[in-house]
Protein backbone atom coordinates (compact mmCIF):
# COMPACT_ATOMS: atom_id res chain seq x y z
CA UNK A 1 0.00 0.00 0.00
CA UNK A 2 1.00 3.64 -0.13
CA UNK A 3 3.72 4.93 2.20
CA UNK A 4 2.36 6.80 5.22
CA UNK A 5 2.64 10.59 5.24
CA UNK A 6 4.86 10.49 8.35
CA UNK A 7 7.36 8.11 6.73
CA UNK A 8 7.29 10.11 3.50
CA UNK A 9 8.02 13.42 5.22
CA UNK A 10 10.78 11.92 7.40
CA UNK A 11 12.57 10.43 4.41
CA UNK A 12 12.17 13.63 2.41
CA UNK A 13 13.65 15.75 5.22
CA UNK A 14 16.60 13.39 5.54
CA UNK A 15 17.22 13.61 1.81
CA UNK A 16 17.02 17.41 1.68
CA UNK A 17 19.54 17.75 4.51
CA UNK A 18 22.30 16.68 2.10
CA UNK A 19 21.55 19.41 -0.45
CA UNK A 20 20.38 22.97 -0.29
CA UNK A 21 16.61 23.04 -0.71
CA UNK A 22 16.96 24.69 -4.11
CA UNK A 23 19.53 22.20 -5.40
CA UNK A 24 17.62 19.21 -4.11
CA UNK A 25 14.33 20.24 -5.62
CA UNK A 26 15.85 21.29 -8.94
CA UNK A 27 17.49 17.89 -9.31
CA UNK A 28 14.40 15.90 -8.29
CA UNK A 29 12.23 17.85 -10.74
CA UNK A 30 14.62 17.16 -13.61
CA UNK A 31 14.79 13.46 -12.77
CA UNK A 32 11.02 12.97 -13.16
CA UNK A 33 10.82 14.90 -16.41
CA UNK A 34 10.43 13.07 -19.68
CA UNK A 35 13.90 12.68 -21.20
CA UNK A 36 12.92 14.21 -24.54
CA UNK A 37 11.75 17.39 -22.78
CA UNK A 38 15.13 18.15 -21.18
CA UNK A 39 17.27 20.93 -22.63
CA UNK A 40 21.02 20.58 -23.14
CA UNK A 41 21.55 22.96 -20.24
CA UNK A 42 19.38 20.83 -17.95
CA UNK A 43 21.18 17.65 -18.98
CA UNK A 44 24.50 19.34 -18.23
CA UNK A 45 23.24 20.29 -14.77
CA UNK A 46 22.23 16.70 -14.02
CA UNK A 47 25.62 15.40 -15.19
CA UNK A 48 27.51 17.97 -13.14
CA UNK A 49 25.49 17.21 -10.00
CA UNK A 50 25.92 13.49 -10.61
CA UNK A 51 29.73 13.72 -10.77
CA UNK A 52 29.79 15.71 -7.52
CA UNK A 53 27.67 13.23 -5.57
CA UNK A 54 28.47 9.72 -4.38
CA UNK A 55 26.36 7.30 -6.45
CA UNK A 56 25.23 5.21 -3.48
CA UNK A 57 24.19 8.32 -1.60
CA UNK A 58 22.36 9.69 -4.64
CA UNK A 59 20.55 6.40 -5.13
CA UNK A 60 19.46 6.48 -1.50
CA UNK A 61 17.98 9.95 -1.97
CA UNK A 62 16.16 8.87 -5.11
CA UNK A 63 14.71 5.83 -3.37
CA UNK A 64 13.58 8.00 -0.48
CA UNK A 65 11.70 10.18 -2.95
CA UNK A 66 10.20 7.08 -4.60
CA UNK A 67 11.34 8.08 -8.10
CA UNK A 68 13.95 5.40 -8.80
CA UNK A 69 12.69 4.18 -12.21
CA UNK A 70 12.30 7.73 -13.53
CA UNK A 71 15.76 8.79 -12.36
CA UNK A 72 17.37 5.57 -13.61
CA UNK A 73 15.80 6.21 -17.02
CA UNK A 74 17.27 9.72 -17.19
CA UNK A 75 20.72 8.64 -15.98
CA UNK A 76 21.18 5.90 -18.55
CA UNK A 77 19.81 8.09 -21.35
CA UNK A 78 22.36 10.84 -20.66
CA UNK A 79 25.23 8.42 -20.09
CA UNK A 80 25.74 8.58 -16.32
CA UNK A 81 26.91 5.07 -15.34
CA UNK A 82 24.73 3.88 -18.20
CA UNK A 83 24.94 0.13 -17.64
CA UNK A 84 24.33 0.39 -13.89
CA UNK A 85 21.17 2.48 -14.22
CA UNK A 86 19.88 0.65 -17.27
CA UNK A 87 19.92 -2.57 -15.24
CA UNK A 88 17.94 -0.82 -12.49
CA UNK A 89 15.41 0.47 -14.99
CA UNK A 90 15.11 -2.86 -16.79
CA UNK A 91 13.92 -4.46 -13.56
CA UNK A 92 10.96 -2.08 -13.61
CA UNK A 93 10.33 -2.81 -17.27
CA UNK A 94 10.15 -6.52 -16.45
CA UNK A 95 7.98 -5.95 -13.37
CA UNK A 96 5.60 -3.55 -15.08
CA UNK A 97 5.24 -5.75 -18.13
CA UNK A 98 4.04 -8.46 -15.76
CA UNK A 99 1.63 -5.97 -14.17
CA UNK A 100 0.25 -5.13 -17.62
CA UNK A 101 -0.32 -8.84 -18.27
CA UNK A 102 -2.07 -9.21 -14.90
CA UNK A 103 -4.31 -6.19 -15.50
CA UNK A 104 -5.11 -7.42 -19.00
CA UNK A 105 -6.15 -10.79 -17.56
CA UNK A 106 -8.31 -9.00 -14.98
CA UNK A 107 -10.14 -7.13 -17.73
CA UNK A 108 -10.56 -10.29 -19.79
CA UNK A 109 -12.21 -11.93 -16.78
CA UNK A 110 -14.28 -8.86 -15.96
CA UNK A 111 -15.74 -9.09 -19.46
CA UNK A 112 -16.74 -12.69 -18.75
CA UNK A 113 -18.49 -11.55 -15.58
CA UNK A 114 -20.39 -8.91 -17.54
CA UNK A 115 -18.74 -5.89 -15.91
CA UNK A 116 -19.13 -2.90 -18.23
CA UNK A 117 -18.15 0.04 -16.03
CA UNK A 118 -14.56 -0.76 -15.08
CA UNK A 119 -11.66 1.37 -16.33
CA UNK A 120 -8.00 1.56 -15.35
CA UNK A 121 -7.21 4.99 -13.91
CA UNK A 122 -4.37 7.32 -12.96
CA UNK A 123 -0.68 6.37 -13.15
CA UNK A 124 -0.66 3.06 -14.97
CA UNK A 125 -3.49 4.16 -17.25
CA UNK A 126 -1.41 7.17 -18.33
CA UNK A 127 1.65 4.99 -18.97
CA UNK A 128 -0.33 2.62 -21.18
CA UNK A 129 -2.51 5.09 -23.06
CA UNK A 130 0.44 7.40 -23.91
CA UNK A 131 2.52 4.42 -25.01
CA UNK A 132 5.24 5.72 -22.70
CA UNK A 133 8.12 3.72 -21.32
CA UNK A 134 6.50 0.98 -19.26
CA UNK A 135 9.46 1.10 -16.89
CA UNK A 136 8.36 4.55 -15.69
CA UNK A 137 5.96 3.29 -13.05
CA UNK A 138 6.79 2.24 -9.50
CA UNK A 139 3.57 2.01 -7.51
CA UNK A 140 2.73 -1.15 -5.61
CA UNK A 141 -0.86 -1.06 -6.83
CA UNK A 142 -3.14 -0.08 -9.69
CA UNK A 143 -6.47 1.70 -9.44
CA UNK A 144 -9.69 0.75 -11.18
CA UNK A 145 -12.75 2.98 -11.38
CA UNK A 146 -16.13 1.23 -11.39
CA UNK A 147 -19.83 1.55 -10.69
CA UNK A 148 -20.65 0.23 -7.21
CA UNK A 149 -23.65 -1.57 -8.72
CA UNK A 150 -21.12 -4.05 -10.12
CA UNK A 151 -19.42 -4.60 -6.76
CA UNK A 152 -20.54 -8.22 -6.35
CA UNK A 153 -19.45 -9.25 -9.84
CA UNK A 154 -16.11 -7.42 -9.55
CA UNK A 155 -15.43 -9.00 -6.17
CA UNK A 156 -16.21 -12.48 -7.51
CA UNK A 157 -13.96 -11.91 -10.50
CA UNK A 158 -11.00 -10.71 -8.43
CA UNK A 159 -11.48 -13.48 -5.86
CA UNK A 160 -11.28 -16.02 -8.68
CA UNK A 161 -7.82 -14.59 -9.44
CA UNK A 162 -6.71 -14.81 -5.79
CA UNK A 163 -7.19 -11.12 -5.09
CA UNK A 164 -9.00 -10.81 -1.78
CA UNK A 165 -10.39 -7.75 -0.08
CA UNK A 166 -8.51 -6.40 2.91
CA UNK A 167 -9.76 -4.21 5.72
CA UNK A 168 -9.03 -0.58 5.00
CA UNK A 169 -6.10 0.90 6.96
CA UNK A 170 -7.00 3.29 9.78
CA UNK A 171 -5.42 6.11 7.80
CA UNK A 172 -8.20 5.87 5.20
CA UNK A 173 -11.00 4.75 7.47
CA UNK A 174 -12.92 7.95 6.76
CA UNK A 175 -13.36 6.76 3.17
CA UNK A 176 -15.20 3.54 4.05
CA UNK A 177 -17.64 2.66 1.31
CA UNK A 178 -15.81 4.67 -1.35
CA UNK A 179 -13.32 1.98 -2.38
CA UNK A 180 -12.14 -1.58 -1.83
CA UNK A 181 -8.59 -2.91 -1.74
CA UNK A 182 -7.80 -6.38 -3.10
CA UNK A 183 -4.47 -8.08 -2.40
CA UNK A 184 -2.74 -11.06 -4.00
CA UNK A 185 0.19 -12.16 -1.87
CA UNK A 186 1.62 -14.52 -4.50
CA UNK A 187 2.39 -11.80 -7.06
CA UNK A 188 5.95 -10.52 -6.62
CA UNK A 189 7.76 -10.93 -3.31
CA UNK A 190 5.78 -8.14 -1.71
CA UNK A 191 2.43 -9.08 -3.24
CA UNK A 192 0.30 -6.75 -5.34
CA UNK A 193 -2.79 -4.59 -4.76
CA UNK A 194 -5.72 -3.73 -6.99
CA UNK A 195 -7.84 -0.87 -5.67
CA UNK A 196 -11.41 -0.55 -6.92
CA UNK A 197 -12.77 2.96 -6.44
CA UNK A 198 -16.50 3.65 -6.51
CA UNK A 199 -16.23 7.43 -6.34
CA UNK A 200 -14.38 9.85 -8.64
CA UNK A 201 -12.17 10.73 -5.65
CA UNK A 202 -11.72 8.91 -2.34
CA UNK A 203 -12.38 11.88 -0.12
CA UNK A 204 -14.62 12.44 2.87
CA UNK A 205 -17.08 15.37 2.74
CA UNK A 206 -16.38 16.17 -0.91
CA UNK A 207 -19.45 17.07 -2.97
CA UNK A 208 -19.10 14.66 -5.89
CA UNK A 209 -22.50 14.32 -7.54
CA UNK A 210 -21.54 16.14 -10.73
CA UNK A 211 -18.18 14.38 -10.92
CA UNK A 212 -19.94 11.03 -10.50
CA UNK A 213 -22.38 11.75 -13.29
CA UNK A 214 -19.61 12.73 -15.69
CA UNK A 215 -17.36 9.80 -14.78
CA UNK A 216 -20.21 7.32 -15.08
CA UNK A 217 -20.86 8.51 -18.63
CA UNK A 218 -17.19 8.70 -19.58
CA UNK A 219 -16.46 5.17 -18.39
CA UNK A 220 -18.95 3.83 -20.91
CA UNK A 221 -17.08 5.70 -23.68
CA UNK A 222 -13.69 4.34 -22.59
CA UNK A 223 -10.98 3.28 -25.03
CA UNK A 224 -9.25 -0.10 -25.15
CA UNK A 225 -5.45 -0.26 -25.05
CA UNK A 226 -4.33 -1.89 -28.36
CA UNK A 227 -3.77 -5.66 -28.21
CA UNK A 228 -5.31 -5.87 -24.72
CA UNK A 229 -8.71 -5.85 -23.03
CA UNK A 230 -7.66 -2.98 -20.74
CA UNK A 231 -10.05 -0.03 -20.79
CA UNK A 232 -9.03 3.56 -20.03
CA UNK A 233 -10.84 6.89 -20.18
CA UNK A 234 -10.51 8.96 -23.31
CA UNK A 235 -7.71 11.52 -23.27
CA UNK A 236 -9.60 14.65 -22.16
CA UNK A 237 -11.50 12.73 -19.50
CA UNK A 238 -8.35 11.08 -18.20
CA UNK A 239 -6.66 14.48 -17.93
CA UNK A 240 -9.68 15.88 -16.09
CA UNK A 241 -10.00 13.09 -13.56
CA UNK A 242 -6.24 12.76 -12.99
CA UNK A 243 -6.21 16.48 -12.18
CA UNK A 244 -9.21 16.12 -9.88
CA UNK A 245 -7.57 13.16 -8.15
CA UNK A 246 -4.44 15.20 -7.40
CA UNK A 247 -6.33 18.32 -6.31
CA UNK A 248 -9.01 16.70 -4.16
CA UNK A 249 -7.52 13.32 -3.28
CA UNK A 250 -4.03 14.57 -2.44
CA UNK A 251 -4.76 18.22 -1.66
CA UNK A 252 -2.53 19.15 -4.62
CA UNK A 253 0.87 18.33 -3.15
CA UNK A 254 0.67 15.65 -0.44
CA UNK A 255 2.38 12.22 -0.86
CA UNK A 256 3.63 11.11 -3.24
CA UNK A 257 4.04 14.81 -3.96
CA UNK A 258 6.08 15.65 -7.03
CA UNK A 259 5.41 12.27 -8.62
CA UNK A 260 1.69 13.10 -8.88
CA UNK A 261 2.30 15.64 -11.63
CA UNK A 262 4.01 13.12 -13.90
CA UNK A 263 0.55 11.94 -15.02
CA UNK A 264 -0.40 15.44 -16.17
CA UNK A 265 2.93 16.08 -17.87
CA UNK A 266 3.13 12.76 -19.75
CA UNK A 267 -0.48 12.96 -20.88
CA UNK A 268 -0.12 16.57 -22.07
CA UNK A 269 3.03 15.81 -24.05
CA UNK A 270 1.74 12.63 -25.71
CA UNK A 271 -1.87 13.54 -26.47
CA UNK A 272 -3.74 16.34 -28.17
CA UNK A 273 -5.81 17.56 -25.25
CA UNK A 274 -8.79 19.84 -25.82
CA UNK A 275 -7.87 22.21 -23.01
CA UNK A 276 -10.92 24.42 -23.43
CA UNK A 277 -13.12 21.37 -23.01
CA UNK A 278 -11.33 20.35 -19.81
CA UNK A 279 -11.77 23.83 -18.32
CA UNK A 280 -15.40 23.90 -19.44
CA UNK A 281 -15.98 20.74 -17.41
CA UNK A 282 -14.39 22.44 -14.41
CA UNK A 283 -17.04 25.16 -14.74
CA UNK A 284 -19.93 22.77 -15.34
CA UNK A 285 -19.03 20.58 -12.34
CA UNK A 286 -18.53 23.52 -9.95
CA UNK A 287 -14.96 22.32 -9.41
CA UNK A 288 -13.80 25.82 -8.50
CA UNK A 289 -10.14 26.20 -9.49
CA UNK A 290 -9.11 22.61 -8.76
CA UNK A 291 -8.38 21.62 -12.35
CA UNK A 292 -6.85 24.89 -13.52
CA UNK A 293 -4.61 25.00 -10.43
CA UNK A 294 -3.23 21.53 -11.17
CA UNK A 295 -2.54 22.53 -14.76
CA UNK A 296 -0.82 25.72 -13.57
CA UNK A 297 1.36 23.84 -11.09
CA UNK A 298 2.33 21.22 -13.66
CA UNK A 299 3.32 23.93 -16.15
CA UNK A 300 5.25 25.74 -13.42
CA UNK A 301 7.07 22.72 -11.99
CA UNK A 302 7.57 20.38 -14.96
CA UNK A 303 7.29 22.91 -17.79
CA UNK A 304 4.30 20.98 -19.07
CA UNK A 305 3.17 22.45 -22.42
CA UNK A 306 -0.19 23.93 -21.43
CA UNK A 307 -1.43 27.23 -22.91
CA UNK A 308 -1.22 30.08 -20.41
CA UNK A 309 -4.80 31.22 -20.87
CA UNK A 310 -6.13 27.79 -19.85
CA UNK A 311 -5.23 28.22 -16.19
CA UNK A 312 -5.70 32.00 -15.94
CA UNK A 313 -8.70 31.55 -13.62
CA UNK A 314 -6.47 30.31 -10.81
CA UNK A 315 -4.38 33.49 -10.84
CA UNK A 316 -7.14 36.03 -11.50
CA UNK A 317 -7.49 37.40 -7.96
CA UNK A 318 -5.57 37.75 -4.71
CA UNK A 319 -7.47 34.94 -2.97
CA UNK A 320 -6.53 32.43 -5.64
CA UNK A 321 -2.94 33.63 -5.79
CA UNK A 322 -2.68 33.16 -2.02
CA UNK A 323 -3.61 29.49 -2.45
CA UNK A 324 -0.93 29.09 -5.11
CA UNK A 325 1.61 30.80 -2.85
CA UNK A 326 0.69 28.36 -0.09
CA UNK A 327 1.05 25.35 -2.37
CA UNK A 328 4.29 26.40 -4.07
CA UNK A 329 7.27 28.31 -2.66
CA UNK A 330 8.68 30.37 -5.52
CA UNK A 331 11.95 30.97 -3.65
CA UNK A 332 12.83 27.35 -2.91
CA UNK A 333 11.00 26.06 -6.00
CA UNK A 334 9.30 23.47 -3.80
CA UNK A 335 5.73 22.32 -3.29
CA UNK A 336 4.60 22.30 0.32
CA UNK A 337 4.04 18.98 2.08
CA UNK A 338 2.52 19.95 5.41
CA UNK A 339 -0.74 18.31 6.42
CA UNK A 340 -3.29 18.94 9.14
CA UNK A 341 -7.08 19.14 9.31
CA UNK A 342 -6.91 22.94 9.44
CA UNK A 343 -4.61 23.12 6.41
CA UNK A 344 -6.85 20.75 4.49
CA UNK A 345 -9.91 22.79 5.39
CA UNK A 346 -8.22 25.91 4.04
CA UNK A 347 -7.29 24.16 0.78
CA UNK A 348 -10.80 22.77 0.37
CA UNK A 349 -12.46 26.17 0.91
CA UNK A 350 -9.94 28.10 -1.18
CA UNK A 351 -10.34 25.65 -4.06
CA UNK A 352 -13.99 26.62 -4.49
CA UNK A 353 -13.01 30.04 -5.85
CA UNK A 354 -15.37 31.79 -3.42
CA UNK A 355 -15.21 33.97 -0.32
CA UNK A 356 -13.66 31.77 2.38
CA UNK A 357 -15.89 32.87 5.25
CA UNK A 358 -19.21 32.63 3.42
CA UNK A 359 -18.09 29.40 1.79
CA UNK A 360 -17.33 27.91 5.22
CA UNK A 361 -20.75 28.96 6.58
CA UNK A 362 -22.48 27.55 3.50
CA UNK A 363 -20.68 24.21 3.81
CA UNK A 364 -21.26 24.00 7.57
CA UNK A 365 -25.01 24.46 7.31
CA UNK A 366 -25.12 22.18 4.30
CA UNK A 367 -23.47 19.44 6.35
CA UNK A 368 -25.87 20.01 9.26
CA UNK A 369 -28.89 19.81 6.96
CA UNK A 370 -27.64 16.62 5.31
CA UNK A 371 -27.21 14.97 8.73
CA UNK A 372 -30.70 16.03 9.76
CA UNK A 373 -32.11 14.49 6.59
CA UNK A 374 -30.26 11.22 7.31
CA UNK A 375 -31.72 11.13 10.81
Amino acid sequence: MQTSEKDFFTRERNAINHFSKNEFNKLMVLLVREYSSLTNQEISYIKETYTQTDRNHLECLIKNMQILPFAAHIFYEIGCDEEYWKEKHNKYIKRNTEIKEIVDKVFQNLNKYGCDSVTLTENFAVVLTTNGCIGDFCSGDVDLSADIKEQEKITSCLNSMNFFSKDQPNSIGEYVGQSMQFFNESIFEEGFWINVIWKPVTRAFLVQEKYEKRLSKDRLDALTIPNTSIRVLQDDSLMYFCSLHIAAGHYYTLPPGLRLFIDIDRLARAKKIDWNRVIQWEEEDNAGIRISTILYLSALILKTPIPNDIYKKCIKNRRNRMLLKYLYNSETKMIQNKSSKLRRLYIELASDDANLFFNFVKRFFGLVLSKLKLN
